[in-house]
């Protein structure tokens, strides 16, 4: 199954790849070099063939969902923003308010409430926003010139 998907899935993205290639040149021959309506150029011909393209791709996105065996599986109770929030909420309020023993990392607070993976992927986000926080301070002075 997870060879099937990742199949489809990369046909997926060429066929994307691929139609926009396409129509990087087909868009600009149609415009040029087909007349209608008594003009020189054809634009209602130019961007009505991809719109028609893209209902027929929709039309086939939608078929296939009653065409095959999809099952639809429902979203998860907690989303990721959620439970990252509520990790670094928890190990804050921990690691100030409470006596606890000190622990290595401060995220680490919260290892009884949140699994280690979870923790481990927080702290690696952690470690890429503090990446971030010079940027205010940037753009404030790159904005002053």
């Amino acid at each position: 199954m997870e060879k099937q998907l990742q199949k489809f899935f990369s046909l997926f993205y060429i066929s994307i790849n691929a139609g926009s290639l396409l129509s990087t040149f087909i868009t600009p021959i149609l415009r040029e070099d087909v007349q209608c309506f008594d003009q020189a150029s054809c634009y209602p011909l130019a961007f009505g063939v991809p719109a028609v393209l893209m209902c027929v791709a929709l039309a086939l996105f939608v078929l296939g969902r009653f065409l095959t065996n999809y099952v639809m599986i429902p979203p998860k109770k907690d989303s990721v923003v959620v439970q990252v929030v509520s990790c670094v909420f928890t190990s804050l309020s921990r690691k100030w308010f409470k006596r606890m023993p000190k622990r290595d990392h401060w995220l680490d607070y919260a290892d009884d409430k949140f699994d280690a993976t979870t923790i481990a992927d927080i702290k690696a986000v952690m470690r890429v926003l503090f990446l971030y926080l010079p940027l205010p301070i940037f753009w404030a002075l790159f904005d002053q010139q």
